[in-house]
């Protein structure tokens, strides 16, 4: 009995462990705080809602699309030293304040949205400029809370996905599957860079879950620090479905 008992406690021990260090998209969790703030790129991160919404994370959620969602949105703008991740939660005192940005709420509901929608909309603003923000506001054109969100907003629209893999005649179906070779060709092609691709694995396939474009001080494109794919397997389709505004139906076996 007592062999049974230790049984148990080791795996909800385990279970503990592992929803302490799963990946939260919004919360703030397992936040390390860096003590070297210095950063020699910048990870820009968009996602792909229909996907996003597909993944174990949000489906601890209420994960919707918004209405006026119908294109890549962003993730984040995460500066990075090479070789490494980070940094990270630089600066405590330089809290978020969602007023110092509410002229770009329009914008930033329609392109970075919280699809979260048992969070507050600018939860997922909150956490990204908490974590990411006070790091990148060493730079002068990120020195504070509304240069950091609204260059964001206009790197969006200078390194303009959709178009390029439009170009490329890359576009969501239900029934169309492309390979990795030709989604980083695309964006290679329109910036002159080979972009980091994410993807969710599942029982029926991989999905097309986030592209990263690695960006200088300067905001230009350059090569990134490590892999060419997150967690895609180059030999197979990737499935990029179509956005359906609302709910998103959950995918077995997505991990």
């Amino acid at each position: 009995m007592a062999t049974v008992g230790k049984t148990l406690a080791a795996i909800l021990l385990c279970c503990l462990v592992a929803t302490a260090t799963s990946y939260k998209r919004n919360t703030l969790v397992n936040r390390h705080h860096s003590h070297d703030h210095s950063w020699d790129y910048l990870l820009f991160v968009r996602e792909w809602p229909a996907v996003a919404c597909m993944s174990p994370d949000a489906q601890r959620h209420d994960c919707s699309v918004p209405n006026v969602v119908h294109n890549w949105t962003i993730h984040g703008l995460w500066p990075t030293k090479e070789h490494t991740e980070g940094p990270n939660y630089c600066n405590d005192d330089d809290k978020f304040d969602v007023n110092k940005i509410k002229s770009l709420i329009p914008m930033l509901d329609r392109f970075w949205p919280n699809l979260y929608s048992d969070e507050s909309p600018s939860s997922f603003w909150k956490h990204e400029w908490t974590k990411h923000g006070t790091c990148a506001m060493s730079l002068a054109a990120l020195g504070d809370e509304l240069k950091f969100f609204s260059t964001t907003l206009k790197l969006n629209k200078k390194f303009n996905i959709d178009s390029a893999l439009y170009d490329a005649n890359i576009v969501p179906s239900d029934n169309r599957q492309y390979m990795l070779s030709d989604i980083k060709q695309a964006i290679g092609q329109q910036y002159n860079t080979e972009p980091i691709v994410d993807c969710l694995q599942g029982d029926n396939g991989q999905y097309l879950f986030d592209i990263r474009i690695c960006i200088d001080k300067e905001f230009q494109a350059r090569s990134c620090d490590g892999g060419s794919s997150h967690e895609c397997d180059d030999s197979q389709p990737i499935r990029f479905p179509p956005i359906h505004n609302g709910t998103a139906k959950f995918i077995k076996g997505l991990h």
